[in-house]
């Protein structure tokens, strides 16, 4: 039984360790090819390695690991475990990827000349639309981004910050992100002298989040409805008879009348949703309703 799931955690580790390497070829792909020729920063510390590539020479891919070393150093002070093998897996691999596919080493290759646009002295992209580059790159990025959070890891960047932020100063994780990524975004504006970079920036910033967002949790399919009534009968065996469905019973008491109230808690297909509320409205009218997206259900569920 010990030696299955010793067995067990190995694979688990292991397709981890792989899911996270896919991850960081497709974001490496994108920063490299796509977002550094138009120096298109979404924050982060790729874009902190925009500026010195651009001002110093520096590989991209060497400074995003001379960035995140040192601050995956202070997460481990500060957070202890929260950041662990995977997170070193992860930065090692972005940054590795990132200079790999540095558009000048594929120059030679006959094959693919003409798929290559010369966009400065130091970069080439596969297009020469600053429009395209960025959403491009900012997809990739996005895209690989939330393979490695889906597979439990972590890129450094603006993590460690964010939750340094978090600790000491008190603001939401989200806010701190917010924060970093903007001072960066604006930093490489200012630098370049460009405040087209500024707002090419902040699209970079949404649509890579938004990609991010769309592997980790992916399309809502489902909802979640907690309903509230006096009367729940009627909506009940509609549920379970025409619908269907089931769903968990829950007390509820009115806060300020203290009058007893059922609550209906029932998850169910997006295209379900408009007959369940239009039977609501028929039965209770005055039925208190909330309407959520379940972006997974686990357990005994038809979709």
């Amino acid at each position: 039984m010990r030696l299955t799931i010793q067995r067990d955690e190995l694979a688990n580790n292991l397709r981890d360790l792989i899911g996270i390497i896919v991850g960081c070829i497709i974001g490496g792909f994108g920063i490299s090819l796509f977002l550094i020729p138009f120096k298109a920063s979404p924050g982060g510390a790729a874009g902190v390695a925009q500026i010195f590539y651009y001002l110093f020479n520096v590989p991209a891919g060497v400074m995003m690991f001379i960035i995140n070393v040192p601050l995956f150093i202070a997460g481990i002070v500060i957070f202890g475990k929260l950041f662990g093998l995977k997170t070193v897996w992860g930065i090692f691999w972005l940054s590795f990827w990132t200079d790999f596919f540095n558009g000048d080493r594929f120059l030679g290759i006959e094959a693919l000349q003409g798929f290559f646009f010369r966009i400065n002295e130091q970069s080439v992209s596969f297009t020469n639309e600053i429009f395209l580059g960025v959403i491009a790159g900012s997809l990739l990025l996005g895209l690989g981004a939330g393979l490695v959070i889906k597979f439990n890891g972590s890129t450094g960047g603006s993590d460690i910050p964010a939750l340094i932020i978090r600790k000491y100063l008190g603001l939401t994780v989200g806010m701190s992100y917010f924060i970093i990524d903007s001072l960066i975004i604006f930093s490489v504006g200012i630098i370049f002298k460009n405040p087209n970079l500024i707002l090419w920036g902040f699209v970079s910033l949404y649509v890579t989040t938004k990609a991010t967002d769309f592997v980790v949790e992916g399309l809502s399919y489902t909802k979640e409805l907690f309903i509230v009534t006096t009367r729940g009968e009627e909506i009940k065996r509609y549920i379970l008879q025409d619908l269907d469905r089931g769903f968990t019973l829950l007390k509820g008491e009115g806060g300020f009348t203290g009058e007893q109230k059922e609550v209906i808690y029932v998850a169910l297909h997006t295209r379900e949703l408009p007959k369940l509320k239009a039977k609501i409205k028929e039965a209770d009218p005055g039925a208190f309703v909330v309407v959520n997206d379940a972006y997974e259900v686990m357990g005994d569920f038809r979709r």
